[in-house]
């Protein structure tokens, strides 16, 4: 299937679209250039972008019902989300009266109507298109305390990097390496999947927030074992189903927790993802730790002085007992 920028020889099939699934479409001819569509022999999915100021509005995401439950909603909403970041708006929303639960997936939470800024409520969706009793949500983009990525952390792998990975293929058992080695056998289960936000300050007193998305995996019981590994679409078909009530951030580095009677509960990074003929494979790697000041630190033999951590000054390293004051 094709995903492109909507056309002005598309809007007679979009609003068909929109009409069968009792969408409006209101609007729709003046914010066209902010639109994606999916075609395959014509428009069969679409989302749109309306740009307001400094704050945009996600509507008329739609998917004719023959092609529903392949992701192609999600992959749309995802790409207008991503023209909205260029376009570095501050946040988005959205009007809904029916998939409210749905949303969520995209870090999108409920907020009062009152909370739409004056710009959006001009547009046709506020004025006219849909009832008051529509659910209005809403998406920071700009987060200025919220890094993307884990500080002093590099060759991350992210959430979205893992699971475009694994749609790529047809589908495959999956195994997850540590080291070259089988990590855990046939039968596993997915226990869970968390989205966790991070808020830390450094040994050089530099706070930052980031977020990962830690996915728990457990040993299956000897039966299970014999049924194989957990293939790559079940796997997404768990991820997807929790993705569909908690907000798991595409751009969160994403890690896998494993253990057991013998080997203790660990938070593993992946080094990178080898698709094989009969399988997929995860390779993971063991995390460490490091000082994530970085060049503001550095590990020369000399003690930082003073309340700033400069370069060189050692500042995560021991002090000397005579260095050491109370204030």
């Amino acid at each position: 299937m094709l995903i492109r920028s909507a056309e002005l020889g598309d809007l007679l099939a979009i609003s068909a679209l929109l009409s069968d699934l009792g969408l409006p479409s209101a609007g729709i001819e003046e914010h066209l250039s902010g639109m994606r569509v999916t075609e395959k022999d014509g428009v069969v999915a679409l989302a749109g972008l309306e740009t307001h100021g400094t704050v945009g509005l996600l509507r008329s995401v739609a998917v004719t019902p023959g092609e529903q439950g392949q992701g192609l909603a999600a992959r749309l909403v995802r790409e207008v989300l991503d023209a909205a970041r260029q376009q570095h708006l501050d946040a988005v929303y959205l009007l809904t009266t029916t998939a409210e639960t749905y949303f969520p997936r995209f870090g999108f939470t409920p907020v009062p109507r009152s909370a739409a800024p004056a710009a959006l409520l001009a547009s046709r969706e506020f004025q006219d298109a849909c009832p008051a009793t529509a659910t209005l949500m809403r998406l920071p983009l700009k987060e200025p305390t919220m890094t993307r990525t884990i500080p002093g952390l590099t060759d991350q792998t992210s959430t979205a990097a893992l699971t475009g990975a694994l749609r790529a293929p047809s589908q495959r058992p999956l195994e997850f390496w540590l080291q070259g080695r089988l990590l855990i056998g046939p039968g596993y289960h997915v226990t869970e999947v968390k989205a966790v936000s991070i808020e830390a300050m450094d040994c050089g007193g530099q706070a930052a927030s980031w977020r990962e998305t830690v996915i728990q995996l457990m040993d299956g019981s000897a039966q299970e074992a014999v049924a194989g590994f957990m293939t790559t679409r079940k796997f997404l078909a768990i991820y997807d189903r929790v993705t569909r009530r908690i907000p798991v951030r595409d751009e969160a580095e994403v890690r896998f927790e494993y253990g057991n009677a013998t080997t203790p509960a660990m938070q593993y990074h992946v080094s990178h993802i080898e698709a094989q003929d009969a399988r997929v494979i995860v390779h993971l790697r063991t995390p460490g730790v490091q000082c994530k000041a970085g060049d503001a630190c550095g590990e020369p033999a000399a003690t930082a002085q003073g309340g700033s951590c400069a370069p060189a000054s050692s500042c995560c390293t021991p002090v000397a007992a005579d260095l050491i004051t109370l204030g």
